[in-house]
Parts: C-alpha cells; structure tokens; sequence
C-alpha cells in the first residue's frame, strides 16, 4: 500500500509505506487534504518542518504544494530509510535538492537545536506516535515559529493532549478532528 500526493506539483505520486510494521502511521489523505485546505496558499514559499516525518507524506505534500523549504525530521531507523527512498523518489538526489533536506535526529532535540540556532519555521507540523508523551511538544514547536507562524499538532482523537483544553480555553489554539485523529493548530504571536 502507498500514500498519494494529493496537490501540486507531484499530485498523483506514490510514496511507499511500511504497511508490516506499527512504527509508521502515515496521515490519511483526509486529513492531509483537510491540513492542506486550511492552509492554503500560504504554504507557497514556506518553510515548512515535519517532525516525526515517518515515510515523509505530510512534508513531501508541502513540498508539491509549494513550500520553498522543507525539512523531514525523523529518528526512527526504519522509518529513516523509507523517508530518503521516498524523497528520492520524487525529487531524485537529495544532496541536488535545494528545497528539501531530511534530517536525522529526535524531534524535540531538533527544536532545541533550532531554537538555540535561531532558525524559525512559517509551519511546523508534529506527528508523534500516538502513545507518546506530548507534554512538551507544544512549547518545543511553537519555539521554532516565525512570528504569526502556525503549529499543527496531530493526535489521537480519543486521548487528546493534556495541555489541549487549557489552549482552547484561552483562545490560543483551534482544533479540528477527522475520526480517529484531531489536529490542534496554535498561532505563534506577531511579534
């Protein structure tokens, strides 16, 4: 089984997925059309970073959409290696690629690094495993944001994070749910 860009410039393509492992949940093309519809044209010359990549189908959608910097950030071995085949798979030679890096490193560390670094996303988006502690992942993405910059947090929809309510409550995040997954999008300040 695959996954399928749903827009842009690769729309049609097939991305491999590793259907005999629980390692990799790749986002539903619902979902991912919902993401994508909601942000619109905004994602055109982005930088857009996926934390918890796994076979790359959120980030490498970006990329077709037209984000001018992508970064897959993913630690898992496995996932890893299905990541930079299907990378290659629709732009060829990584290392040619202006647009696209993969980056091998566990995702809160990765936005320590970047935060330290200074760097700053226009959309970060985070797709942990489910069975996952998100605790922190809120403040490490929103961190890495450009100001007015948003982070997309997918969850199981049934067990949301503890943080969630708290952020709905003081108007800081909205929240969308698709069966079994929800999305929370929180805007970084304009500052």
């Amino acid at each position: 089984m695959g996954v399928i860009i749903m827009g842009g410039e690769f729309r049609g393509r097939k991305l491999a997925t590793d259907d005999s492992s629980n390692i990799i949940r790749p986002t539903s093309g619902k979902v991912r059309e919902a993401l994508f519809s909601s942000l619109g044209e905004a994602i055109v010359g982005s930088v857009f970073i996926d934390l918890y990549a796994g076979s790359g189908s959120v980030g490498l959608e970006a990329l077709s959409r037209g984000a001018r910097d992508v970064r897959l950030v993913e630690n898992h071995p496995k996932s890893w290696v299905l990541l930079k085949s299907n990378i290659k798979t629709l732009v060829g030679d990584v290392s040619q690629s202006e647009r696209v890096a993969p980056i091998r490193s566990d995702a809160l560390a990765f936005c320590r690094r970047m935060h330290t670094e200074g760097v700053r996303a226009d959309f970060v988006f985070a797709d942990p495993p489910f069975k996952d502690d998100f605790s922190r992942l809120k403040d490490a993405a929103l961190n890495i944001l450009a100001p007015g910059g948003t982070s997309i947090i997918q969850f199981p929809s049934r067990n949301p994070p503890v943080w969630l309510e708290t952020a709905l409550g003081e108007g800081l995040a909205k929240l969308k749910k698709y069966g079994e997954s929800g999305l929370v999008f929180l805007k970084a300040s304009q500052e």
